[in-house]
Formats: structure tokens, C-alpha cells, sequence
């Protein structure tokens, strides 16, 4: 069986289920910066997020993103192989509130709504991991409003690039890599705060060795020291 990323919904549910869910759909070979789901949509289906096309082990990540009254635009949070995408909007009747595009290559497997509910009432394993996956993302979105209002920006960042290596990440060897490829300004708009300001944190991070970076590419080199800058905030 294909080896999930610990904590998406494909590493929750057993062979039998993940094999069945499979099959119920052929994968969809997609490039980066695919819009795979817009903001406003009313298509009634659910995405599974895979690799892309013979690159089994890559991170595949998406970003789900949603533009506000004011023009702003907001990051949800990262996906990546093995998570869904609009299962949400199985429980909504409304359209879909975010927009979700592909940062990597990956692949997807489209489920209509009674495929997908039918495939849930088949494997109560799936039921379970689909309500264990909602509920971290909710807790997740919770904890990330409270930090806008509690923490400046150097320590929102600090969280969030150990939260995502922590989650994603791989070991290389000069640290952790973070596991996604993502720029100055998706990280802003994942911690609400301007592409400048996360440029001057990720500097000075760099400067204090806490890390390396390139475009879109970091490097966590001393985790517990970073993760004290929000620690000790």
C-alpha cells in the first residue's frame, strides 16, 4: 500500500478502505498552480489528493486560500497527498467558501456526493477519521486566531514553520526540511501578516542560524530554538 503522510485522512483508515476509496475513481494528473476547487463553486464532490505522475513519494501539497470582503486574501492551511478537499461542503448547502490550488504537481481522485457517502456508510473506520480530520482542522483554525491577536509576527511565523515541518516535514542533512514549497507571501497569508515582515523574520531566523532558506524552500536547522522564539514570546 502507498505509505500516507502521518495525520491525512488516507494514514486513518485501514488497506481495505483506502483500496476501495481507490478504486472508485481514476486519478487526474494536474500541474502546479491548478485551481482545483474556486471559491463560489456549488459542484457537488469531494477530491483525494495524490502524488503526481511517477513521483509516488512527493509532498503534493495544495493551498486552500479565500479572498475576504475587503480584497484580502487569506491562507486556510496546507493539504497534501492523502488529505481531502471539499468534503465540507457535503454538510453545507452553500457554495464552497475557499479556493484550493496546487503548488506541486499531484494527482486527484474526484467523488461525487453519493459516492463519497456511500463509500462512509461502507467503512465506519472512514467516518471516524473523516470527523477526526475536521475536528484537528477546526482546533488547528482556532488556535491560529487567538495567535493573531496574542503574538507579533516573528513568533506567529516561528509557530507556523515548526507546526508544518512537524507535519510535513522531512530530515535532510542540514535539518528538517519543511515538506512544502511555499513563498514569503503564503506564509503571510497564513499568519496574516504582510510579505515584508515575514522576509525581515525569515532573515533574521537565518541570521541567527536558526534556519536556511531559498525561494520557496526552508530548512529548519535548530527546531527547539525556533520553536522557543514562540515559546517565549
Amino acid at each position: 500500500m502507498t505509505d500516507w503522510p502521518a495525520g491525512t485522512f488516507m494514514s486513518r483508515i485501514g488497506d481495505l478502505a483506502a483500496s476501495r476509496l481507490l478504486s472508485l475513481a481514476p486519478p487526474r494528473h494536474l500541474p502546479a498552480n491548478q485551481v482545483l476547487i474556486a471559491q463560489g463553486d456549488e459542484d457537488e464532490q469531494v477530491m483525494l489528493l495524490g502524488p503526481p505522475e511517477d513521483e509516488p513519494g512527493d509532498a503534493a501539497c495544495v493551498k486552500v486560500t479565500s479572498v475576504l470582503r475587503n480584497g484580502t486574501e487569506a491562507m486556510f492551511g496546507i493539504r497534501l497527498r492523502g488529505d481531502l478537499v471539499g468534503e465540507l461542503s457535503m454538510f453545507r448547502d452553500t457554495p464552497a467558501i475557499a479556493t484550493v490550488t496546487s503548488c506541486s504537481a499531484l494527482s486527484v481522485r474526484v467523488f461525487s456526493h453519493p459516492v463519497f457517502e456511500s463509500f462512509l456508510e461502507e467503512h465506519p473506520e472512514a467516518w471516524r477519521a473523516l470527523l477526526a480530520m475536521v475536528g484537528e482542522r477546526l482546533e488547528w483554525a482556532d488556535r491560529h486566531r487567538a495567535e493573531f491577536v496574542g503574538y507579533e509576527v516573528e513568533a506567529r511565523l516561528a509557530r507556523v514553520l515548526v507546526d508544518l515541518a512537524e507535519r510535513h516535514g522531512t530530515t535532510t542533512p542540514l535539518g528538517t526540511d519543511l515538506g512544502v514549497r511555499l513563498s514569503h507571501t503564503d506564509l503571510g497569508k497564513l499568519i496574516g501578516a504582510r510579505t515584508d515582515a515575514v522576509g525581515n523574520a525569515i532573515r533574521r531566523f537565518r541570521s541567527e542560524g536558526l534556519l536556511v532558506s531559498s525561494y520557496r524552500n526552508v530548512v529548519i536547522v535548530d527546531m527547539e530554538r525556533l520553536n522557543g522564539v514562540y515559546e517565549n514570546a
